[in-house]
């Protein structure tokens, strides 16, 4: 289990940065180390008790245990569809989120009784619990005051260190705001300091823990270093509203009101669900809907992991699974480019359905717990689908279509492998399905895949739509006939996977000093 992660130090040159900074960034840190004991909690009930039984551990074995108990923040193989490797339980659905015998269809009932709560007890940032015959909702602010308080005044701290004056501001803002549980403020002023040469993303943001419903938040942090290169993709920041108008069945938005901002970092130190199981290579925050439609957001790029994910899994992955004449089509710069334009793809459009006669319905509302799914699957479809118009337009260089398919395709197939129960891979399941219905990827005489470049643009452009227009009509079953009907590994692609089981699956963070320096 352990083989299927390749340790990636996250060494850090923070020698750019002036003192402060390098000092900041220690303070940082140990918010983030709060945020982990939160999401411990989150995760579930026994798996910070089971780390805490193996602290007298010094045998190797129990160090390996150790290990994986980190990596998937409780005893379930995130990578096998959360599998109990200590004991036979399997996680709960919604984790620690929700009293665990609650099944669905007993909060879908009780909300019909009184609807007057579903607010409270749906919204992202709070657990439900039981309180006799009633079902009652416990502000996160409430519950995790404790370790919310830790991290406000580690935040606090490094904001009388920082250089930069609004990310200072900011940090500040966002250490009340923890606390106070009202994070609008400054997830507002957060987007707006994004050329500050350090950063962190702190709070709770992704629903993809919630296996009940799909709407409650993890918390997480990422500590960040701005990279060089940051000036180089801001640029297609003005780019943003034109693929806004390129989307199937766009409406007009306000593009003044809203701002997206894009960098590239280093990842310096993570914590919470964004060091749990497969990592992130790229993020777009905030994910509150009303704060992203009114004010826009911002594209983080992880330079060090996206580089650490190419050469360590997607490089040697292909050789096992593509056609030896096609190898050369897997390229940095396409990986790089789509990731790019998938987390483009989560900020742009409506995050309210349309035509249902409520505009204050949420998309995730109302796909409920195959939200998740549709919006992977709509973002890599889009994403590709907004690369190949952007090569055409020679925003990207000419010669990047076919290389964008062919990567594509690699990369779609080492989602497969985060496990059925991953978000990532069912939409990677859904693309590869159509993609195969479609004649775009077939199976030659040795077993290899051959990837047909222009018949995959075509066929992902078409399913985009179809996905699109899901996600903007909030059609609950038509998102469950796309998953049931798509959602299986294609014959072609299963058979190649025994090929490259020596690959690892995904990466280990190894936390170093060095990203501390002077802290």
């Amino acid at each position: 289990m352990l083989g299927r992660y390749v340790p990636v130090r996250l060494d850090l040159d923070s020698a750019h940065l002036v003192p402060g900074d390098r000092q900041a960034l220690g303070r940082l840190v140990e918010a983030a180390t709060w945020i982990d004991r939160i999401y411990w909690r989150q995760r579930s009930e026994v798996g910070g008790q089971l780390k805490a039984s193996l602290m007298d551990g010094k045998d190797a074995t129990t160090r390996e245990l150790d290990r994986l108990l980190t990596l998937n923040f409780g005893p379930w193989d995130t990578l096998n569809d959360n599998e109990p490797f200590w004991g036979l339980s399997r996680r709960p659905p919604g984790g620690s989120f929700y009293p665990e015998d609650l099944s669905r269809e007993e909060l879908e009932g009780y909300l019909r009784c009184h609807p007057e709560e579903r607010a409270s007890l749906l919204d992202h940032k709070t657990l439900i619990r039981r309180n006799g015959d009633r079902l009652i909702a416990v502000r996160f602010e409430d519950a995790y005051r404790a370790e919310l308080d830790h991290v406000a005044r580690a935040l606090a701290q490094a904001s009388t260190l920082v250089s930069h004056p609004g990310f200072a501001r900011f940090l500040r803002a966002r250490a009340e705001d923890l606390v106070s549980g009202q994070l609008e403020r400054s997830e507002a002023m957060w987007i707006e300091v994004g050329d500050s040469p350090i950063d962190i993303a702190i709070g709770p943001y992704e629903v993809y823990d919630d296996g009940l419903l799909g709407v409650k938040a993890a918390y997480e942090a990422t500590v960040l270093v701005r990279h060089p290169s940051s000036a180089r993709v801001g640029e297609l920041e003005r780019i943003a509203p034109e693929l806004e108008r390129e989307l199937p069945g766009a409406v007009e938005l306000d593009p003044a009101r809203r701002r997206f901002r894009i960098g590239m970092y280093d990842v310096a130190w993570a914590a919470g669900m964004t060091n749990m199981g497969a990592k992130a290579v790229a993020a777009m925050l905030p994910n509150d809907e009303r704060i992203r439609m009114q004010l826009g957001g911002r594209m983080l790029l992880f330079n060090n992991v996206i580089a650490a994910k190419f050469q360590a899994i997607l490089a040697p992955l292909a050789a096992r699974l593509l056609a030896p004449e096609q190898l050369a089509l897997v390229r940095e710069d396409a990986f790089i480019a789509h990731t790019l334009l998938h987390e483009a793809t989560h900020a742009l459009s409506t995050c309210f359905v349309r035509g249902n006669g409520s505009a204050e319905r949420t998309i995730n509302d109302a796909l409920r717990e195959r939200y998740s799914t549709i919006e992977e699957c709509r973002a890599d479809l889009l994403g590709l689908s907004f690369l190949a118009l952007l090569t055409q337009r020679h925003v990207f260089p000419d010669d990047m279509l076919e290389p964008a398919a062919v990567t594509f395709v690699a990369n779609a197939v080492r989602s497969l492998r985060f496990g059925v129960g991953s978000d990532y891979a069912r939409g990677a399941a859904i693309a590869l399905a159509h993609l195969k219905h479609q004649g775009a990827i077939r199976a030659d005489g040795n077993g290899y895949l051959r990837v047909n470049p222009s018949a995959v643009h075509e066929a992902i452009r078409a399913l985009a739509g179809q996905v699109q227009a899901i996600a903007t009509r909030g059609d609950y079953q038509a998102a469950g006939d796309l998953i049931e009907r798509f959602g299986v590994i294609p014959p072609e692609v299963a058979q190649a996977l025994p090929r490259f089981t020596d690959v690892p699956t995904d990466l280990e963070f190894v936390f170093t000093d060095s990203a501390l320096l002077d802290a």
